[in-house]
């Protein structure tokens, strides 16, 4: 009998090669126990020199569940999600975990998103979304572990890895203070955004430890509308040093202002968040707030897979990064 040609190769037919039962080679491939080590070597030999690709389907139907991870975020124009998704793949993959993406104009993850998420009978989901209670509880119910990333919430029992909000707004009020600005405006996302409401309680504090007095038309809150108008309100309050939820808002912001033939940073300064520079190139880099993303992404993978395969148990777990200022050309 020939070779059989790669595409033809199955589970079964490795088995009779090798002499054991289907079920001992799929325990070597999903790298589980109890299989002497020289048929596991004469295995994994075979496998690798058929050339045998597991079938996820057929193993999602035997075993209930595929090695499918769910990525869920809310904007496709903002650079973080994309950086931050490609390293969750690269990291994913290599713990042999495959990622479906799913994006969708989501205020939170309610009930009747579930549908479009759990494909492919996924194992476990990172999402830069808040899921409500509801959709926590429907998700808990059917066994899929959830971490939500980039956000913290109490309420609802999730594990989070995120910044620390909080010190990035500080910080970049400390440093616009320290760079002469006496007005000190943010332009930041729906205050329902959780990270949003502790990035400016961070910038809060540090105008309020330095005597810096502010009103409420310095501090103006996007939708999902055009910030042309937004932004008029800041320029108009008369603010010389802008902190902006993210550095996409910074960067509109900034042709804003060059519009008003300002000049960024003599006139008006401008400090972005999550610092995408060094992964996404912009015309020009933007004062910001960065953190460590490979350390924020190995930190969510590994705590979802660990959930995953029950090597961590107990209570969730609420991980968070510390940031710093990175320093560009525009404060």
């Amino acid at each position: 009998m020939g070779t059989k040609s790669v595409k033809n190769v199955r589970l079964c037919d490795i088995a009779e090669e090798v002499g054991v039962t289907a079920n001992t080679v799929s325990k070597v491939i999903r790298g589980k126990g109890g299989v002497s080590d020289e048929k596991r070597k004469q295995i994994l030999e075979l496998v690798k020199e058929r050339g045998y690709v597991p079938n996820r389907a057929a193993m999602s139907l035997r075993y209930g569940r595929s090695k499918m991870i769910t990525v869920v975020f809310d904007n496709l124009i903002n650079p973080y999600y994309m950086i931050m998704t490609r390293m969750l793949v690269y990291k994913f993959n290599s713990l042999d975990y495959d990622v479906m993406i799913v994006s969708g104009i989501y205020d939170c993850i309610e009930l009747k998103d579930l549908g479009n998420i759990l494909g492919n009978k996924v194992s476990g989901i990172i999402t830069f979304v808040e899921p409500n209670e509801e959709a926590a509880e429907a998700l808990k119910s059917e066994g899929i572990h959830v971490v939500l990333l980039g956000r913290k919430v109490f309420d609802i029992d999730i594990d989070t890895v995120s910044t620390d909000d909080f010190l990035g707004g500080y910080k970049v009020g400390k440093y616009l203070i320290e760079k002469g600005c006496k007005k000190i405006g943010y332009l930041g996302a729906p205050f329902m955004v959780e990270c949003a409401q502790r990035r400016l309680a961070g910038l809060r504090k540090s105008l309020d430890e330095n005597g810096i007095a502010y009103d409420d038309t310095c501090f103006q809150f996007m939708d999902r509308e055009d910030m042309t108008e937004k932004a008029e309100a800041l320029f108009q309050s008369g603010v010389d040093g802008v902190f902006c939820f993210n550095d996409i808002m910074a960067a509109n912001f900034y042709k804003f202002v060059q519009k008003k033939n300002l000049r960024v940073p003599e006139d008006i300064k401008i400090v972005g968040y999550d610092d995408v520079y060094d992964e996404f190139p912009m015309s020009i880099k933007f004062t910001s707030v960065g953190s460590d993303k490979k350390g924020v992404v190995d930190c969510a993978t590994e705590l979802l897979v660990s959930r995953i395969e029950g090597t961590v148990n107990g209570p969730k777990e609420h991980s968070e990064f510390s940031v710093y200022i990175s320093e560009g050309v525009t404060a």
